[in-house]
């Protein structure tokens, strides 16, 4: 055998046995890989707050992991700071006991509010469990129910008990009785003055820090602590305006809001 044909033998000999010695491993999965899973997301808001308490629904388009834009509509109340609910707990003849009411308070305030906001996540959440943190914002317009509150009065003057006791609202005739402490029995139902609701227009906006159990489930669970203002174009006739009581442009509330539903 010729030297060549030796060389040529175990060259070819020492490549098929390393060769051999290869092993092809599969390529592991990257759990660190994010996409995104859902387009849309679907949720309901119960929210509490200094002033009040909201009900929502949320329209949101996943935009990507970190990030959501969202529609949502709101009912909510509003009251004033300064509000307090009292009971006389005194009895009328033919009438029973007063209910509570709430002295100085000339208007209910019910607001449905239309938004535009984004959620932001900051962090991420554990690969398969955890805790994801983030902000939430909005702002919009309020479409603003004024509902007149309404008191029952006694008439100390009526000639006899059947017309002793007034339901009224406030008006520039009655403003002296419907202030008088003791002329007040008690406060009235809820739907008194429904159809003498009057509309106007505000502006509101929040922000907050975002808990989501699960941002990569398709449940929504979620926790929200912020700050809420709703403003408007004049001072907002929730109080009898007296000299020390005068009703505001701008409230501002903390809140605390439940948000959950599902992603799709």
């Amino acid at each position: 055998m010729k030297p060549y044909q030796l060389t040529f033998i175990l060259l070819f000999a020492l490549c098929t046995s390393g060769a051999a010695q290869v092993v092809f491993q599969p390529k592991q999965i990257d759990f660190t890989n994010k996409g995104v899973l859902y387009d849309t997301e679907r949720a309901f808001d119960i929210k509490f707050y200094t002033n009040g308490f909201g009900l929502a629904v949320n329209i949101g388009e996943i935009e990507s992991y970190y990030r959501t834009s969202y529609f949502t509509v709101e009912f909510g109340t509003l009251k004033d700071f300064r509000e307090r609910r009292q009971n006389k707990n005194v009895n009328f003849s033919g009438v029973g006991l007063s209910s509570s009411f709430t002295y100085g308070k000339q208007n209910s305030i019910y607001m449905f509010k239309f938004a535009r906001g984004t959620k932001h996540y900051l962090t991420e959440k554990a690969k398969r469990r955890g805790l994801a943190v983030g902000l939430s914002y909005n702002y919009g317009l309020s479409l603003v129910l004024k509902k007149p509150y309404y008191l029952q009065i006694v008439d100390f003057e009526a000639d006899n008990f059947d017309e002793a006791l007034l339901t009224e609202r406030l008006t520039d005739d009655n403003r002296e009785r419907f202030l008088d402490y003791n002329s007040i029995f008690g406060g009235t139902g809820f739907f008194e003055g429904f159809w003498n609701i009057r509309p106007t227009v505000g502006f509101h906006g929040k922000a907050g820090a975002h808990f989501a159990f699960g941002a990569f489930d398709k449940a929504v669970k979620a926790i929200e602590v912020g700050l809420q203002v709703d403003a408007f174009p004049r001072r907002l006739p929730i109080l009898v305006e007296r000299d020390d009581i005068r009703n505001k442009y701008v409230h501002i509330n903390m809140y605390v809001l439940a948000h959950f539903g599902k992603r799709k």
